[in-house]
């Protein structure tokens, strides 16, 4: 079955264009509030900390808790969600840290079902905030990049050492 039903115009879509815009301004805006903000984004936090759980279970990392209880961190800021692991090392980190880009084409798809719906419906706009929800969801954080940058600089610096040595004996 098409996503789609019905051919829509350009102004239709960017009317429900709107509407995620204006639902994303008002999420982000609720940052001022830190455990409100965590409640508002609460279905995108369990979704991303459970796609850091997966792949870390699928690479081997070795995921040994879960939490997706707001907390202040010790510096300021908080966190809004964690997972431990015992063997994130540098060849999963990546994969690990990164998980949560799944959810960006998630968003997307949820965005062009809520278009066959009426534009100002609770149905539509639910579907939107949830697209709204994993979009912020989706951005892997700081933590997350740092585990990520780090597997991949390892990476490149064996891919590098391979290659190398495979031009200094010879096979390319």
């Amino acid at each position: 079955m098409p996503l789609l039903q019905s051919p829509l115009s350009m102004s239709d879509i960017a009317l429900h264009a709107m509407i995620i815009l204006v639902l994303l301004i008002a999420v982000l805006w609720l940052r001022r509030w830190p455990l409100v903000y965590a409640c508002s984004i609460l279905p995108g936090t369990i979704a991303h900390e459970l796609l850091h759980f997966l792949a870390g279970w699928v690479t081997g990392a070795k995921p040994i808790s879960l939490s997706i209880i707001p907390r202040p961190k010790a510096g300021g800021g908080w966190v809004l969600g964690s997972v431990v692991f015992t063997n994130l090392r540098w060849w999963n980190s990546p994969l690990v840290g990164l998980a949560p880009l799944a959810l960006l084409p998630c968003s997307v798809y949820l965005f062009f079902a809520s278009i066959p719906l009426p534009l100002l419906s609770i149905s539509g706009t639910g579907v939107k905030l949830i697209a709204v929800q994993s979009l912020i969801a989706g951005w892997p954080s700081p933590t997350d990049w740092a585990h990520a940058i780090i597997g991949l600089v390892v990476t490149m610096l064996f891919a590098l050492a391979g290659f190398l040595l495979m031009t200094k004996i010879g096979i390319l």
